[in-house]
Formats: C-alpha cells, structure tokens, sequence
C-alpha cells in the first residue's frame, strides 16, 4: 500500500483530507510542523508522496527538497494544496520543489487524480530503478563471469602448453613421458568441466525441471547414475545408494536432474577422503521426492554456508581442491526452476549432507 505524508498546518483541512485518504492508502499526518518543527523527523520515513499546502511548504521546502535529492534518481512527488490566489506568490525555487498542484476548494475526484498519477510516477520510477540495478549486477556478473573463465581456462591451458614442450623433448624416460600425458589429461578434464558448467548455465536458463516432464523411475536411474559418474571420476570411494521405495516415480527432466545429482555427489566424492562413504538417499514424502547426498569429507564452515549457492563463491577451506564455484549455484537455479528446494547442513571435519526436496506425480 502507498504510503503519502501530510503536512497541512490547518487541522480541519488535515483531518478530513486525512480521513478520506485513509480509506486508500496508509497515511501519516504531521501535526503542527510549522510551529514544533515536526517536518524533518517525518521527512525521514518511507512515503511515497507527500502532500503540504502552502504554509507548510514555505517553512519546510528545504528539508523537503533534500529528501527528494536522497531519493533521487527515484522520483518522489510532491502535491501541493493551496488556494488559487496565493498561486502568484510562490517563488520560483518553491515551484521547483512542488510535481503537482491542487487549488482549494478541493475537488475530491480532482485529488483522487493527481494522487493517483503521481503514485502511479513513483511506482514506474521505483520499476525503472529495479530494472537498472538488475542491468547493473547482470553487467557486472558477465564481467566477473567471462573473467572467471578466462582465468580457469588459462591455468589448463599453460599446463598443456608447457608439458607439451616437454614431451618434445629426446631422450626423455617412459615414466617422465606417462606422467607429463597424465597431467595433460588432467588439464584437458578440468577444462571439460568448465566447459560444462558454461554451458549448463545457459540450459538453465532456457529450461526447467519441466512438470509435464515423463515419469521416471528415480531408484535404477540412480543407481545407474552413481556407476557412470564413479568410472568418470575413477574414483575409490564407497558410494551408497538407499531408497525407501524402489518402485519411486518423479516427474522430471532427467537431463537436468542428471545435473543436480552429478553435481552433488561429485562434490561429496571430491571433497572427502579416498575410501570414505558417500551416500544418496531417496524417499517420497507428500506429493515430493527428495534427495539427499552425504559424505564425510572437510564440511563446510558455518560463516561460509549462507553464500554457499553464489556464483563464484567457494568455501573458505577448500585449499588447493580444484572448482570454479559455478556448480552449486547451478543447481540451486535448477531445483528453483523445479519448484524445489535445497538445503545444507554441515560441520567442518564431520561432513555435509545437501538436501533436494522436488515435487513429483506418484
């Protein structure tokens, strides 16, 4: 609801305008501000529009004008109600404070209009406003995000570069010549990843977890799943799949899915020790389905959490494990998309355990 200030030093003019507006918008009255002064602390709160007559604006232009300076570039009108015949006595650097003006007597439907046209002002002004700091922080994330990938990618691309030379050399021992091709298989696998991160940056934005997406049976697609992405990572990890219901079935993406969950359960097999346990857990729960990935690796310490689904963020005790901080801000836009929810508890040293409710057609 709009919120207008009235500043009119006439108590009868004050209440019944007060009266009738109230019946539309909230309203705060300032009572006496010539003579108490009463302007600049009710100056200082939200409104959006402000309306004084001319005894009134004449004793408090100033502070008038400087709250419209601090809201500037948003606009923050001003109505001014006064009689036809004191019109010619405004001076000009008054007129510049005023938007708008009504002549008593008040013509109710009159007001009505020029409240109504001046509110609807600030709401598209306070709209632009958004929609130019939206402009900015996307400019800027470009700017972070092209930067990032820059960087990620120049640091594969010297280690290839460089063992590459090396491999020229003659003479060079069969285990000097499998460990450099190793390092350059690593730098080429790094660089996949980012690849697929970009780009699934942009599937989510052009898709969703689709609600008329086919049923799918989620216990063997999991299963399946965890047996590709252990062959990927090579990893020797004990990884558990536990399902309440193996006859579960969720209306998803699975392309999309297949990204959340891949995501998750790389990160846990990543950022714990070799040999340790990870687990992914399934149930159904009301009209949902939900996804838990479990490790015992390094945690995540609690200062770091809130910003956890930030592009580009990385927990501070990642040390020199690799990553770009664009996965888990992914998947946080993915299970949005989905109309779901994800979630993380952990403590540094224990574990952590990510949280993935969606819904889903039984």
């Amino acid at each position: 609801m709009s919120r207008i200030l009235i500043l009119v030093e006439q108590t009868e003019n004050r209440r019944l305008l007060a009266e009738w507006l109230e019946r539309y918008y909230e309203v705060v009255v300032g009572e006496s501000v010539v003579q108490a002064g009463k302007a600049v602390p009710l100056l200082n709160e939200p409104l959006d529009l402000c309306i004084l007559d001319g005894s009134a604006l004449h004793h408090s232009w100033e502070w008038v004008r400087a709250r419209k300076q601090a809201e500037q570039p948003v606009f923050l009108p001003v109505l001014l109600i006064t009689l036809r015949a004191d019109v010619k006595l405004l001076t000009r650097h008054l007129w510049q404070t005023v938007d708008e003006l009504v002549s008593k007597p008040i013509e109710k439907l009159e007001l009505q209009a020029r409240v109504e046209m001046l509110l609807r002002s600030r709401r598209l002004s306070l709209e632009l406003q958004t929609a130019l700091e939206q402009e900015r922080e996307l400019k800027e994330l470009k700017s972070r995000f092209v930067s990032m990938v820059s960087h990620e990618f120049r640091n594969p691309l010297n280690v290839i570069s460089g063992f590459a030379r090396l491999l020229e050399q003659h003479n060079l021992p069969p285990e000097r010549r499998t460990d450099f091709s190793q390092r350059i298989q690593t730098a080429v696998e790094s660089m996949t990843a980012l690849l697929d991160d970009v780009l699934a940056v942009g599937k989510v934005e052009m898709s969703g977890l689709a609600a008329n997406a086919p049923l799918l049976e989620i216990e063997p697609f999991c299963r399946k799943l965890i047996e590709e992405i252990k062959v990927g990572t090579g990893t020797n990890h004990i990884v558990q799949v536990d399902c309440e219901d193996e006859r579960l079935m969720a209306s998803v993406n699975e392309s999309l899915l297949r990204q959340v969950l891949t995501n998750l359960v790389s990160n846990a097999i990543k950022y714990s020790a070799p040999q340790s346990t990870v687990w992914l857990k399934l149930k159904c729960q009301a009209e949902a389905v939900i996804f838990q990935v479990q490790d015992e690796g390094i945690g995540i310490p609690s200062v770091d959490q809130t910003r956890l689904f930030e592009s580009f963020y990385r927990a501070s005790n990642v040390g020199k494990i690799p990553g770009t901080g664009l996965g888990l801000a992914i998947v946080k836009q993915v299970v949005e998309q989905a109309g779901g929810t994800i979630s993380v508890t952990s403590e540094v040293d224990v574990g952590t355990t990510f949280t993935v409710t969606l819904p889903t057609n039984k």
